[in-house]
């Protein structure tokens, strides 16, 4: 017969392994935690550095913007330059089709 004050070994045993086992499942759970605070911990540095990347990016698009709308008007520009040229061409090569026989027919007769 056992005391009931004092246990036997294979109690002793069986406590011994169920502790080794709770410290066991403890260890694992605090690696876990660790590991899921280091992860949190590193998330908002992420987010940080995809919103500086999005400001960065953003900023270039409205310069590219600005000097997409001085590219426009510099070529809208040299378009009305090459019309009036184009006008100013035709009318003379029209007035030289209309007066050029006359004219070469005084000088040269």
């Amino acid at each position: 017969m056992t005391n009931s004050l004092r246990p036997n070994r294979s109690d002793a045993r069986s406590e011994s392994g169920r502790l080794a086992g709770l410290e066991q499942s403890m260890a694992v759970i605090q690696h876990r935690l660790t590991h899921m605070e280091n992860r949190h911990e590193s998330v908002p540095i992420r987010v940080t550095k995809l919103e500086q990347q999005f400001e960065h990016m953003s900023g270039q698009l409205s310069e590219l913007n600005k000097g997409q709308q001085k590219l426009t008007s510099v070529v809208s520009g040299i378009g009305n330059k090459i019309t009036w040229a184009l006008a100013v061409a035709s009318t003379l090569w029209a007035i030289l089709q209309m007066f050029g026989p006359v004219l070469l027919r005084v000088l040269l007769p």
